[in-house]
């Protein structure tokens, strides 16, 4: 990058006017507009979950039950943030329902009348959606979405393009069926309120978003690149749920199922993707990140606070113009935020510390232990504990000692709430500054002394294994994973970052971060790497899922009849 990417925060009115100050039952507080229209889009919601549903999806109990203990052993093995479990499971029956098609072997029976009724009683099954809450309406809707990622699947370049790798091929099935996924999840689900929070929070922070010098980006780059740092840092969500939602910017005929648009859809698809993953990857997206990220915890309190006031939809707008009622209203989402902060935090710890470990013996059996074997160079007992015990502590303990923010956090909150809210006419601005010359010497002595740092922890991660015993063919691979487990760590310490409105760290945060955040680079590389290389988990789960799903099928079938036999003795 020739241009510098500092950014900074300016405001252009100091605080907020005395008269705003005053907490006052009877003062009544004019919103912004954007506000307003916030809350006409949360109220659809509101109006959605109150529908009754029509000709519900039921499944049998016992194969529920069945199914869900499954899941739970499964998240385990293959640990996800929870806020994409449940897209990643509908992700997992596509591919192991269109494994041969995603494999290259042969053809698959690329029908989406016989995919999406299995899918979604699976999901409902599974508990991913409520027994009731799905209508069988849902179906015909969810089929005609799939029908389209098949015909892109059966008419792209990647597909009659026989010549491409493997793993380019796959990788771009992949691409299709995760946001194939996503179609599915809001067709069952819509997320009206999320998506509501999401858009007051980027019309926000764009009409107070100021980026220099002019012209650096267009009004769109600027707009979309909002957008994306918002999705991640409000809600944490992945590439994949991201790119639908660009879709939907910026292809809407993609959802009116208009043929031609379709066909012209899937001609393009090329192009496409690397339109989307240009947005993603942008130069200057993590200049918006930083910016969204020192704002996003008082709009999550704001969704919080309308989950709240939403049973009496008619007084959404008097208790948040009402600033008695909305400091209280704040004080109790944030008290509950913050204790179910420190469980996710803990249940974080727990399943990952149990994925690490599972997905190490499995190293052990599978690779680690029949290469030491094979040059004749084979583990101890101390040397194999140390080999699974080390990730997996090290897990534990980066996220188990992730410290929640400080009691003045709380009068932050109401001070952002306050600006986010209020009509004023002088409103905060936020700066973004390409053009700030940054001292390029010490910013390369930081780089110089960062890349010490992380040399210095990989080598006494090195220094353990060898110590221990471990065998060299296997070293290698631990501290590769010790890097990875660190990355997934930072990951996870990031996202408990949520309700604070400004970080503090003393100098034991400081040091980790000198001997970690390295680490934490080097891991992401290869985290990165493993899923666009992985072409075996394709397999994995079809060999462990596709069994499992065949054998809870047949129970739910086996009960179908004996009731359907019982029926007929009277």
């Amino acid at each position: 990058m020739s241009q510098t990417d500092t950014v900074s925060a300016t405001t252009s009115t100091s605080d907020l006017p005395e008269e705003e100050k005053v907490t006052s039952s009877t003062k009544k507080i004019k919103l912004e507009p954007l506000a307003y229209r916030y809350i006409d889009e949360y109220k659809q919601g509101i109006e959605y979950d109150q529908k009754p549903v029509t000709s519900p999806v039921e499944v049998d109990e016992l194969a529920s039950k069945v199914a869900k203990l499954y899941e739970k052993l499964r998240r385990i093995i293959d640990w996800k943030e929870e806020n994409i479990i449940r897209r990643t499971a509908i992700e997992r029956i596509l591919k192991r329902t269109l494994l041969s098609e995603l494999s290259g072997i042969g053809q698959s029976s690329l029908n989406a009348e016989k995919i999406t009724e299995p899918l979604i009683m699976e999901m409902v099954r599974s508990g991913y959606f409520s027994t009731g809450k799905v209508s069988k309406n849902k179906i015909p809707l969810a089929e005609d979405s799939l029908k389209k990622y098949i015909y892109i699947l059966n008419n792209s370049h990647y597909t009659k393009n026989g010549n491409l790798k493997i793993k380019e091929k796959v990788n771009f099935f992949n691409w299709i069926l995760e946001i194939a996924a996503c179609e599915v999840e809001e067709i069952l689900e819509p997320a009206f309120k999320e998506n509501a929070l999401m858009n007051f929070m980027t019309a926000t922070i764009n009409q107070r978003l100021k980026v220099l010098p002019k012209g650096v980006l267009s009004e769109e780059e600027i707009l979309i690149q909002t957008y994306i740092a918002v999705h991640r840092t409000l809600y944490s969500l992945d590439s994949p749920l991201i790119t639908y939602n660009l879709i939907k910017y910026y292809y809407p005929r993609w959802f009116e199922n208009d043929s031609d648009f379709i066909d012209e859809f899937s001609h393009n698809i090329t192009q496409i993707y690397h339109r989307l993953e240009g947005d993603l990857e942008h130069e200057y997206g993590k200049e918006f990140f930083k910016i969204c990220d020192r704002y996003d915890a008082s709009f999550l309190i704001l969704g919080d606070v309308m989950e709240e006031i939403e049973s009496d939809p008619d007084k959404i707008e008097e208790t948040l113009t009402n600033k008695t009622s909305l400091f209280e209203t704040i004080e109790t989402v944030y008290t509950r935020r913050l204790s179910t902060l420190k469980q996710r935090l803990f249940r974080s710890a727990v399943y990952s510390t149990l994925s690490i470990f599972v997905a190490g013996i499995v190293s052990f059996f599978i690779f680690e232990g029949p290469v030491a074997e094979l040059v004749g160079d084979g583990f101890s007992w101390f040397a194999l504990f140390v080999d699974l015990a080390v990730p997996s502590v090290m897990m534990f303990l980066l996220v188990i000692t992730i410290k929640p923010p400080g009691p003045d956090n709380l009068k932050r909150v109401k001070e952002e709430m306050q600006k986010i809210l209020i009509k004023l006419d002088d409103r905060e601005t936020y700066e973004i500054n390409f053009a700030k010359k940054q001292n390029w010497f010490v910013h390369s002595f930081f780089s110089l002394i960062s890349l010490i740092g992380g040399a210095i922890g990989a080598y006494a991660v090195y220094l353990i294994f060898k110590i221990a015993g471990v065998p060299w063919t296997s070293i290698y691979i631990d501290t590769i994973n010790v890097a990875m487990v660190v990355f997934a760590a930072m990951v996870i310490r990031h996202k408990a970052q949520e309700l604070t409105i400004q970080e503090s760290g003393g100098v034991l945060a400081m040091m980790l971060d000198f001997f970690y955040l390295p680490l934490a680079r080097l891991g992401q590389w290869f985290s990165q790497k493993w899923k666009e290389y992985n072409v075996v988990s394709v397999f994995f789960s079809a060999l462990i899922d596709a069994p499992f799903s065949m054998v809870v099928g047949l129970i739910e079938d086996w009960r179908a009849f004996l009731q359907d036999r019982r029926s007929q003795i009277h």
